[in-house]
């Protein structure tokens, strides 16, 4: 799979890893390859743990590696929990999906059509944001509500995950929909792409408005539910709370996690990577409508192409396959389904540093290589 971003990195050979499955057909090549590319990764310093599922042709491959936090040799298992971050988009692009196969809502509509209150500023010369523009990131909307994080990024160091915590600790959805009447639409919509987390909040607060119930429970009913997913909500149980991995920054700096003071629809789902195995299969399903529809595409440019809140991939080897990422404060995820493959891979691992992308992209890509 040809993702969009090519990274450069270094060799990396050699690493003693503590592997939770201690049962490993050291003849089967998927094994072989993900045992293999987890310990090249974690000879990495700053990583300690990893997680790697893969869904090939009706087998399942869990496989965990190091420990979650350093020096206590407590390796993550199939009851891990962690935060899938943007990866959760997949999500909520299914639930819009599952909106326009219900005709509770087009891609066409403009989205005051949805909104308790009048929103005049929301168009760009009488263009207004459509439903379709949520979905693909080219609304036009700011990066974050409050717009005070997106400054933030300006002085990024360690300390920046704990300076957006403590101003979304203090957000709601009310001060969300209040900030949204002074946003300023520069352009029309439809156009440019630019990545938006109020894009997708804004969009669940519109599904629960249609479905008359919460965000949550639509991806219950919708998703979790029928793909057995039962450790996969944004607000987690007790004992599921119990279980949910640390985070970690660049140099070790244990992180908050997020603070889910809005719908959680960009990036505040928590999974296993059992339950991870079960969207692969879930995300494969060719003869589900829900699925066709939402892998159909929505937009494209020279550079990308999109489906409902999912990257879209066009490969000679690999054909069309979906691919997304996930970053949180303490952790980064990808997750990626090839269809002509029957094939999903999934790497987690519980710390975020501006090398973590490449390094998990190169990880996936060298085991999709492997096994293909």
């Amino acid at each position: 799979m040809k993702f969009r971003y090519i990274v450069l990195l270094c060799i990396l050979i050699g690493c003693k890893t503590n592997s939770q499955d201690e049962h490993t057909d050291e003849t089967d090549p998927i094994e072989i390859s993900i045992k293999k590319h987890a310990d090249s990764l974690l000879v990495i310093p700053e990583i300690t743990a990893v997680s790697i599922g893969v869904y090939k042709d009706g087998k399942a491959y869990t496989k965990h590696f190091g420990e979650l936090d350093r020096g206590k040799g407590n390796t993550p298992t199939d009851s891990t929990i962690y935060e899938i971050a943007s990866v959760s988009k997949s999500f909520t692009g299914l639930l819009v999906a599952q909106a326009v196969l219900d005709k509770k809502l087009s891609l066409e509509d403009d989205i005051r059509d949805y909104l308790n209150e009048d929103y005049p500023n929301l168009e760009y010369n009488g263009n207004p944001i459509r439903i379709k523009h949520l979905m693909s990131h080219t609304s036009r909307l700011p990066r974050f509500l409050p717009t005070s994080i997106n400054s933030l990024f300006e002085n990024i160091d360690e300390t920046l995950p704990f300076r957006i915590y403590e101003i979304n600790q203090q957000y709601s959805k009310k001060k969300f929909l209040t900030d949204l009447l002074a946003v300023q639409i520069d352009t029309i919509p439809g156009i440019t792409y630019e990545y938006s987390n109020a894009d997708v909040e804004l969009m669940a607060g519109i599904l629960e408005n249609i479905y008359g119930t919460s965000y949550e429970s639509l991806i219950e009913k919708y998703i979790t539910n029928v793909a057995t997913m039962r450790d996969t909500k944004v607000n987690l149980t007790e004992n599921q709370s119990e279980r949910l991995a640390n985070g970690y920054g660049e140099t070790g700096k244990r992180t908050p996690h997020f603070a889910n003071t809005l719908w959680g629809s960009s990036g505040g789902l928590k999974s296993t990577m059992s339950d991870l195995i079960n969207y692969m299969e879930f995300q494969l399903d060719e003869y589900n409508s829900l699925v066709v529809e939402s892998h159909r595409s929505i937009y494209r440019n020279e550079h990308l192409e999109i489906g409902y809140l999912i990257p879209i991939y066009n490969d000679e080897i690999d054909g069309k396959n979906y691919g997304i990422h996930g970053g949180a404060y303490g952790t980064q995820n990808w997750f990626a389904v090839i269809p002509k493959h029957n094939l999903g891979i999934s790497i987690i691992t519980n710390q975020s540093g501006p090398q973590t992308y490449g390094q998990l992209l190169r990880t996936m890509n060298a085991i999709l290589g492997d096994i293909r």
